[in-house]
């Protein structure tokens, strides 16, 4: 019996870890472009939870201090998966689309990244292949203290490499070159295709924000996906 309650609790568990995500098609986009990001969220969250572009400079985890900076939102209203459609700011620079569980003082549950650009380079970050599984990277937790354990739950795609890895990149990294991140990575791990798991890292020794990247091979890949989080 024991066991069989460990397993549905597991299973539960699971189940919640991958059930907020965020996706976008690509990581840059040209001022004013509309932009449609893939989400699904529990059927648990509040009618009133919403996904919001806010500036990557903001610290991640409060929705109230995310609710005080965004730039534009949209109310999931009870849906638990569906296509989101945004507009891009008209300045340029980076944001993130982040999830928050509701808008009462709530909390931020997932969020990707995303740059505006006045020009759209000739090779840009695909997050998601068509037609096959998504990668995923999920925090309990958005903001922790220099040196604090963080536990990643993640889920690669079958299409990765053996030798796709995740890192811990600083946020102002621009997105998208996994030979890029690789120059700025702080710490890293390696993960095989088709896993889901969690991975243990230590938070960076200094304040600031960061980001956790998945890269689809450590041979000129690219990043696949992105989650943020604050060291303070």
């Amino acid at each position: 019996m024991k066991n069989c309650l460990f397993l549905v609790a597991m299973t539960f568990f699971m189940l919640n870890v991958h059930a907020q995500s965020l996706n976008l098609s690509r990581d840059v986009f040209l001022p004013g472009e509309a932009i449609e990001i893939a989400f699904t969220a529990p059927a648990t969250y509040a009618s009133n939870a919403w996904v919001g572009i806010i500036p990557s400079s903001v610290p991640h985890g409060s929705e109230v201090e995310n609710d005080k900076h965004d730039i534009s939102y949209v109310y999931l209203s009870n849906r638990s998966s569906g296509v989101l459609k945004f507009t891009a700011p008209k300045q340029t620079g980076r944001f993130d689309f982040r999830m928050h569980d509701t808008d009462s003082n709530g909390k931020e549950v997932a969020s990707v990244s995303f740059e505006v650009r006045n020009q759209i380079p000739t090779s840009v970050t695909v997050v998601k292949e068509s037609n096959v599984e998504n990668p995923v990277l999920w925090l309990a937790d958005l903001q922790f203290t220099p040196g604090q354990e963080i536990k990643l739950h993640y889920k690669t795609p079958s299409w990765v490499r053996t030798n796709a890895w995740i890192g811990i990149i600083p946020a102002n990294i621009p997105h998208g070159s996994e030979a890029e991140n690789d120059r700025h990575d702080l710490k890293y791990q390696y993960v095989k295709s088709s896993a889901d798991g969690v991975l243990t890292f230590n938070a960076p020794s200094n304040p600031g924000n960061y980001s956790f990247r998945m890269h689809d091979s450590d041979a000129n890949g690219k990043e696949i996906s992105n989650i943020g989080f604050t060291v303070k």
